[in-house]
């Protein structure tokens, strides 16, 4: 491959320059905190800023190289792929972006957005062939990236009209993301183009974005063809209000980027500051939860301080350096390291391309509130309500997209779950098709497969075939408080609360079971109630598989109201389908659990992350969970159960094919069952 290690990366990212007489102190401390790669800024710049200037950083660097390689640590040179100084914009006007008010878009307050396409371009170009003259592992790229209504300097105006034959400013949406993806694309190939010219033996990689729509035309299937690596912002908290964040996020993003990877390392960029203040440190217990979500799940943690070396000398900072000694004294057990896949959940690139709902604030983003339109219903609610759902209830899933189901990714899997995709292209139901065909159990909800890729509605739904679905009758819409359903079909049991805004009510064929019902809408919450219902929640056979089908938003409920009952039956429906290799009782739904394997030895690798603490972000102390009961399939029988973080020998016993044992979990645990 090339000079990044091929084990664990401990990426540390110091981004403001520090004082001169303490730059080359910083691989010393770095190697002290577990550290073994720098993403190097600031030695290359100052305020965030890196640009690698041969005249003035040259002999630096090569100082430098050598202090972190007596320290272990190898060095991915960091490059500003996205903006320029004032000083840089007052002698290249030419080379900002225009927004589409016609004015020069700004960066941070203090810095202008670059257009890839103007005269700066060479200017990158050429900053990256004098850096390959020095001893590196890498070079990360921050962005390249457009505006989110795209660049409306003269270059671009005229890339996008030999292009499209009409002006940026009369795009449709689908031209937009195509110009601004291609032209990304472009920037990487000669980022990558140069790398090879060089003779050198040095990774490339990206900042792309991951789980949110492609506002900027750097998502991961664009950098993907020309990277070693590949890394998202999935642990740069908070910007807003942190009880808005999911606990989840970094799980979530390291699941995304592993099912992506294609064996390359994924890195979850992890700020050590509370975001949007970069001298203000997180909690301990924040960072105890980063870097554990993004191992348990195959990621690599980058730690990025946005101040001062001191910062370090913080509960946060000492919390990363606890945890990256813990991963250097237990390489072998992140090496190589598979899920134990069981459940996909997808996530439609489709959808939220064609259909865009909320941005969340990131360093590329500004926070946007979008509705997508009401014949679709809400794809993200859906997706990271279910998502909570599988968290919760312990279930081990991975994430995966239509580039990953064309791709053959899911023959893996027992369970396929489709949350709203509304957006789906013919070549990706086909996969679904084949896949329950062959065996697999598919659950679908709302609107899935309702539109094709390009958002326009299908006249006939081709998944209404595979969910048993003869036609939807007509679409109920439910105020909160209005809607209840049964549990189990047709049996006397009270009624709980219903999906929230609407409900397809459909006719099936002859032969599904029904699930749940959903009874018709009340005129309002203190009306009488009517017990006249239909069918909501079904599944029957499709071939040699399963198909289930909820006609509401079940996650989107469930993330808005946290409506225990929801999770019940989603957890039910996964019980039905899912081979359940890990079971984990009497630990709060608040603890993260995840199976990995390592192919080649005879182990099972368990991750616990407790996520459990005062009902208010940022988290300040973390709850013991004691006496979790864990039960593991095993295909041979173990010789030895041990924690390893808070090192113990744990009794198991051997039960029906099972290995049986218990453990508590102060904040992160890795268990390792040995086999015979």
């Amino acid at each position: 491959m090339n000079k990044i290690r091929k084990g664990p990366l401990r990426i540390a990212a110091v981004q403001f320059a520090q004082n001169p007489e303490d730059t080359l102190k910083v691989p010393e401390l770095l190697g002290r905190g577990g550290f073994n790669t720098e993403q190097l800024l600031h030695a290359v710049g100052k305020e965030g800023y890196g640009f690698y200037r041969k005249e003035e950083h040259e002999a630096l660097i090569r100082s430098y190289a050598r202090e972190s390689a007596r320290n272990g640590i190898g060095i991915i040179l960091y490059e500003n792929a996205h903006m320029i100084p004032k000083d840089v914009f007052d002698r290249h006007p030419d080379w900002a972006q225009i927004g589409a008010d016609g004015k020069p878009a700004g960066a941070y307050g203090t810095y202008v957005l670059a257009c890839m396409n103007s005269g700066w371009r060479e200017s990158f170009l050429q900053s990256v062939r004098d850096a390959l003259e020095q001893d590196l592992s890498g070079i990360f790229l921050d962005g390249p990236l457009f505006l989110a209504e795209g660049c409306r300097c003269e270059a671009c105006e005229r890339l996008f009209f030999k292009r499209f034959g009409h002006p940026v400013e009369a795009a449709s949406r689908k031209e937009l993301l195509t110009f601004k993806t291609e032209h990304v694309a472009r920037f990487l190939r000669d980022v990558r183009e140069v790398i090879r010219q060089s003779g050198k033996d040095v990774a490339l990689y990206a900042n792309s974005i991951g789980l949110a729509e492609n506002t900027t035309g750097c998502d991961i299937d664009t950098v993907l063809p020309y990277v070693d690596l590949i890394g998202s912002e999935g642990g740069f908290l908070f910007y807003g209000n942190p009880n808005d964040v999911s606990i989840w996020r970094g799980a979530q993003c390291a699941k995304y980027l592993e099912s992506k990877s294609g064996g390359r390392p994924c890195v979850v960029f992890s700020a050590g500051n509370h975001q949007p203040w970069a001298r203000h440190m997180h909690t301990k217990a924040e960072v105890t939860q980063l870097f554990g979500s993004v191992v348990a799940n195959g990621g690599n943690v980058w730690f990025g301080i946005h101040g001062t070396i001191d910062e370090f000398d913080s509960p946060a900072g000492r919390e990363a350096f606890r945890f990256n000694r813990f991963l250097a004294g237990n390489e072998d057990r992140f090496e190589n390291t598979v899920p134990s896949e069981d459940i996909a959940l997808f996530w439609s690139r489709r959808t939220v391309d064609t259909f865009p709902e909320s941005v969340s604030e990131t360093d590329f983003t500004r926070a946007e509130q979008k509705s997508p339109p009401e014949a679709a219903g809400s794809f993200q609610k859906e997706f990271f309500g279910i998502s909570d759902m599988l968290f919760r209830c312990h279930r081990q899933f991975s994430i995966l997209d239509e580039a990953c189901v064309r791709n053959g990714g899911l023959g893996k899997f027992r369970v396929l779950i489709l949350p709203n995709a509304s957006c789906l292209g013919d070549d990706t139901i086909s996969e679904i098709r084949r896949f329950v065909e062959n065996g697999g159990a598919l659950i679908a909800t709302l609107s899935s497969g309702r539109f094709d890729e390009n958002g326009t509605k299908r006249a006939v739904n081709p998944l209404h075939e595979i969910l048993g679905i003869e036609k939807v009758e007509e679409i109920l819409d439910y105020e909160p408080g209005c809607g209840y359903m049964t549990l189990g079909g047709t049996g006397p049991l009270p009624p709980a609360a219903g999906f929230v805004s609407r409900v397809y009510r459909c006719s099936y064929r002859q032969g599904l079971e029904t699930l749940a019902s959903s009874f018709f809408p009340m005129a309002g919450r203190y009306s009488s109630f009517e017990n006249k219902k239909f069918p909501s929640v079904t599944v029957g056979r499709f071939g040699k598989g399963s198909a289930a089908y909820i006609a509401g938003g079940i996650g989107s409920t469930y993330a808005d109201y946290g409506i225990l009952d929801m999770r019940n039956l989603m957890d039910g429906l996964v019980e039905r389908f899912a081979r359940n290799d890990l079971r984990v009782e009497n630990a709060w739904p608040s603890v993260e659990a995840e199976l990995r394997l390592q192919p080649g030895r005879h182990v099972c690798l368990i991750h616990f992350v407790n996520h459990t603490a005062f009902m208010q972000r940022p988290a300040e102390d973390l709850i013991e969970c004691r006496n979790v009961r864990v039960s593991l399939k095993t295909d041979s029988p173990a010789i030895r159960v041990h924690t390893l973080f808070y090192p113990k020998e744990l009794p198991f016993r051997e039960k029906d094919g099972r290995v049986e044992f218990s453990v508590d979990v102060r904040d992160y645990e890795l268990v390792e069952a040995e086999l015979r």
